[in-house]
């Protein structure tokens, strides 16, 4: 068996600079860890706990599960996948700037087609819009009509703004880059309530306990969990919406789903839509 070219290379530096034999293997090992041929870097969220949440260097969770089977049907083995943090108000940039190839993760809340700036396919999960309170508030916030004259924390670019100002035009909204800090607010009282997408809240509600948080069983509105790519590249989408169709036909979607579901006690439901491709984008 030849030695690859990465590890020789490594070898011949360490002996060439007069490094010990141990300081040759770890530069060999480091080597040989490195992506061989083409990578693809996918953006997803880092602060989703059982949806995708970056733990001790890596991402787990269901939406990073279903990022991976489909790096895997477009290809690539697990050494060529780069995950990279995004949020949900700079994919879009990432995405058109190539600092990602593809984003798995909710779209804005409402979002139902592709727009001008992106592309998606599927959707692989069809969630709601929630509230998340403290669990002192349960019996009285219980659903928007109580969130007259209360502080109200949504992630910027969520969408969850717009639909909480629709629902309830006397709540007071406070933005926040992402759901852990509005977490924190909502448990140091800055925060009456947050609100987005429901299976999100489950994780963070899942991950502090149910004896501090509390998601209310109103729900209303819609949360599309999506594979995005720039606009325009519509082949690209047609073929990931193809494999996110064949991961829930052969059950390899449920499996993602019952893994989630212990974790979060959040039942999932699967909503494949027609591909939503824009065939004024090329």
């Amino acid at each position: 068996m030849r030695t690859p070219k990465r590890i020789l290379a490594a070898v011949l530096c360490c002996i060439f600079a007069g490094a010990s034999l141990a300081g040759c293997e770890n530069a060999a090992s480091v080597s040989a860890n490195l992506p061989e041929g083409p990578t693809i870097t996918i953006g997803v969220a880092a602060d989703m706990p059982g949806l995708s949440r970056l733990h001790d260097g890596s991402f787990s969770g269901f939406d990073v599960n279903v990022a991976t089977y489909v790096a895997n049907e477009l290809g690539y083995a697990k050494k060529q996948i780069i995950f990279r943090s995004v949020t949900v108000s700079d994919y879009s940039k990432r995405l058109n700037s190539s600092l990602v190839d593809i984003v798995a993760a909710p779209l804005p809340i409402g979002t139902t087609t592709s727009d001008d700036t992106t592309t998606f396919a599927g959707p692989y999960l069809s969630a709601a819009q929630g509230l998340l309170v403290r669990a002192d508030d349960a019996d009285t916030i219980t659903g928007t009509d109580n969130l007259a004259g209360r502080t109200v924390c949504t992630v910027s670019g969520s969408g969850a703004a717009d639909s909480i100002r629709t629902r309830q035009p006397r709540a007071n909204i406070q933005e926040r880059t992402t759901y852990l800090q509005c977490v924190t607010a909502l448990l140091v009282g800055e925060a009456d309530a947050v609100s987005g997408d429901d299976a999100v809240l489950a994780g963070l509600a899942a991950n502090e306990g149910a004896q501090y948080l509390h998601i209310v069983a109103d729900r209303f509105g819609t949360s599309l969990h999506a594979v995005s790519v720039k606009a325009g590249q519509n082949a690209l989408a047609a073929k990931i919406d193809a494999i996110l169709k064949q991961m829930i036909t052969s059950g390899t979607w449920r499996s993602f789903a019952d893994e989630m579901s212990d974790q979060l006690g959040y039942r999932p439901s699967a909503k494949l839509n027609p591909p939503t491709i824009r065939s004024d984008n090329g």
